[in-house]
């Protein structure tokens, strides 16, 4: 009972490292609003147009002008890049006379922690203080009580970023919707929208508010003109409300994408009744158990503010819509989830993360996937607001499915999965930016020629690994011929490989390369629109070809020449820290000299990454920025679509990660671990001596412990290199 209380109290302990505001400014474009994790409500503030993705901060990074906050609105994303998206349902409290015209105000007073956002008006001294469950956003408006307390709802509210359409994403509108004040306590309405990255499908938000005050006066706004009416349809429908001089107003915003019905139930079932306070304690609670899944001891106040702020971004998203529940588009027996936001940043290590400490959630996700599949047609790679969104690089969730199968993840339905997977190298997609792939050339050439899309070389190296991927899925359910055809297919990689450069690079379709090339720049500045490359160079790229790192080693002329290219790399040629080179430190591993993995990835963790506001160095991209500080600090770092783990010295002298919903732990001990002591000198696991620089998900995945005897040298250790996946094809 005693070691009970003193787990219980550590874990109570933790969600003080959890710092909302780290990478909010900056390009992480993280949340500083409350949610919980996969929540579909994520309330919190919205500063003046234009917007960050996030609907906070000023759009340009440089502007030096100190924020100002318009409104506050019900559901975000978090750390994506890309146009603007929701910012719906905004709320605006203000004093004094009635309008609908509002500039924002600067921020006094800020705070925010695990469940809670805090701000003081400069303008008026209103304070707001939001907390969340769920799918609904809960005030507390406390006003200075000398005039009229009032509160502005605006159904047509959305973030809004300039030059969107220069960019390709189309600028989010409001199209329609109508608010109606239905009682003196409750107000109901649906938000039309439309805009944002990925695709340009409208979709629809309901809501229903309540709050603790009756209304003395309620007026709509029609083109910002106030009319004294309880309802008002169509396009950015507003209501203000005034509550006399009241001094406190507390007020919960359900929302639904199904129904105002639904967003009433959310309100009975998970606040009525409550307070402020209460609610907020239950969101502290749920962060509580959420962090108490992976207890660290030892490190620094901020290398643990750094980790446990990282684990709350980590399962931001995607937004649990439950069991026919929020799903607006079918009902199938199966948990919906939307917002991917997107497959192809979290499948780089966030994925796998979650599938060691999480797999019931991992394969809950995964047959989300397959259910979009069954109703659609196609496997998504981003699935936003009820659509398939931009595919960057082919489907990642094929990556997704044979990880889960190599690391024995149940409940998921793999023959299903294989034929949905084949179908994005065997079927002509009647439209690639959405759904499948660009395939003709890729599949009568044997890679994708220039003609075919933008980022062709990119998009070839990633469908190249993905039938790897389907290859391996099929020969672990037993397809043998089908694993061969694509075992064969994923060899198209090294179609566009140029030796006198050593990097992938593009080529025509009458088979002449491109001239003249630099394979260290991108061609243009909007780099996600670069010809030939997605978001990064050739020189950045040619180490995703994963699934045959032997033979990217042997082209360098074998184990001391990779070597001396990885150095030269690090030194000369990282253009920008993307998702696509999370995992190139840890390359080290595979000439068998993992002190320099460790290295490069601490001098990175220590100089990109902080407990600023700016402490994330790009967009946080679903769990992935998130997933490198996590592995990088615990010593194990993942291999999409793999089953290994490659083992680095902790940051932390202890790990506890319990695993799944098993009363089984992996435990990670690292006596003296730090920024010192950061080589590994011996491991064991389980007692047994383990030399190997790798792990494999099944040595780990019922739990066990691993110690690490660590020095302050490098040593040998870890000599031998990981297997190379073509290996065993």
């Amino acid at each position: 009972m005693k070691q009970l209380c003193q787990r219980t109290n550590m874990s109570k302990n933790l969600i003080k490292y959890f710092d909302p505001f780290i990478g909010s400014l900056g390009p992480g474009d993280c949340l500083c609003g409350p949610y919980l994790p996969n929540s579909l409500a994520r309330p919190g503030p919205d500063t003046v147009p234009p917007h960050r993705t996030s609907g906070y901060g000023h759009h340009d990074l440089n502007d030096p002008s100190p924020l100002k906050i318009l409104r506050f609105s019900q559901n975000h994303v978090s750390g994506t890049g890309g146009g603007g998206r929701y910012g719906n349902i905004g709320l605006i409290p203000f004093t004094g006379k009635m309008t609908a015209v509002h500039g924002g105000f600067i921020a006094k007073e800020e705070k925010a922690s695990a469940g809670y956002y805090t701000v003081k008006s400069s303008e008026d001294d209103v304070v707001t203080e939001i907390t969340s469950s769920p799918r609904v956003g809960v005030y507390k408006f406390s006003f200075p009580g000398n005039q009229k307390s009032n509160l502005l709802i605006d159904a047509g509210s959305i973030i809004q970023i300039s030059g969107e359409r220069a960019a390709g994403n189309d600028i989010g509108i409001s199209v329609g919707g109508f608010i109606e004040h239905i009682s003196d306590t409750e107000v109901i309405g649906r938000g039309d929208l439309k805009g944002g990255w990925g695709h340009d499908f409208p979709y629809s938000v309901y809501f229903c508010a309540k709050y603790d005050v009756p209304a003395e006066i309620i007026e709509i706004a029609k083109d910002n003109c106030l009319i004294k009416n309880n309802r008002i349809d169509g396009a950015n429908s507003k209501i203000i409300i005034n509550f006399g001089n009241t001094k406190t107003v507390n007020v919960q915003v359900g929302i639904s994408y199904v129904s105002i019905a639904n967003a009433r139930a959310s309100l009975e079932k998970e606040t009525k009744g409550k307070s402020f306070e209460t609610i907020k304690s239950e969101a502290e609670n749920i962060w509580h158990e959420t962090f108490s899944k992976i207890e660290v001891t030892g490190g620094t106040e901020d290398q643990k503010t750094l980790f446990y702020t990282s684990f709350a971004r980590l399962i931001c998203m995607p937004s649990d819509l439950g069991i026919d529940d929020e799903n607006w588009l079918w009902k199938s027996g199966v948990r919906s989830y939307t917002d991917y936001y997107a497959l192809w940043d979290s499948v780089r290590n966030a994925n796998s993360l979650i599938s060691l400490f999480d797999p019931e959630l991992e394969a809950n996700m995964l047959n989300a996937l397959l259910d979009v599949a069954d109703h659609t047609g196609w496997i998504p790679d981003a699935w936003i607001a009820g659509h398939s969104a931009h595919i960057q690089g082919g489907s990642s969730a094929d990556i997704l499915f044979c990880e889960a199968k190599l690391k024995g993840i149940e409940g998921i339905n793999y023959e299903k999965a294989l034929k949905q997977m084949r179908k994005n190298n065997e079927v002509v997609s009647p439209d690639p930016f959405l759904y499948g792939r660009y395939l003709e050339g890729y599949r009568d050439l044997g890679y994708v020629p220039v003609e075919d899309c933008i980022n062709c070389v990119s998009k070839n190296i990633e469908y190249a690994y993905q039938d790897f991927c389907i290859g391996t899925l099929a020969n672990e359910i037993g397809q043998k011929d089908t694993a061969k055809e694509f075992f064969k297919s994923s060899e198209k990689a090294w179609n566009l490989w140029r030796d006198d450069l050593k990097v992938f690079a593009p080529k025509k379709s009458d088979g002449t390369w491109i001239d003249p090339f630099d394979p260290n720049k991108p061609t243009r500045i909007d780099y996600w629109f670069d010809p030939y490359f997605y978001e990064g160079t050739a020189q950045e790229w040619a180490f995703s070809v994963l699934h045959d790192i032997d033979k990217l080693v042997e082209f360098h002329g074998g184990k001391e020449g990779f070597d001396k290219h990885l150095d030269t790399f690090f030194e000369k040629y990282v253009y920008s820290w993307k998702e696509i080179i999370l995992h190139t430190p840890y390359l080290y591993h595979y000439v068998g000299k993992p002190h320099k993995s460790v290295d490069e990835s601490r001098k990175i963790l220590a100089k990109k990454y902080h407990t600023g506001r700016d402490g994330i160095p790009d967009n946080e991209d679903m769990g992935c920025q998130s997933a490198y500080v996590m592995c990088t600090s615990m010593g194990l770092y993942p291999i999409m679509g793999q089953d290994i783990y490659l083992l680095t010295a902790p940051l932390f002298e202890e790990i506890k990660i319990k695993l799944g919903n098993t009363n089984n732990y992996l435990t990670l001990k690292a006596e003296g671990a730090g920024d010192i002591n950061k080589y590994i000198e011996s491991v064991t696991l389980n007692g047994n001596n383990f030399s190997q620089n790798w792990i494999s998900h099944h040595d780990i995945k019922n739990g066990g412990e691993l110690i690490f005897k660590l020095t302050d040298s490098p040593t040998n250790w870890g000599s031998e290199s990981p297997p190379s996946p073509s290996s065993k094809s």
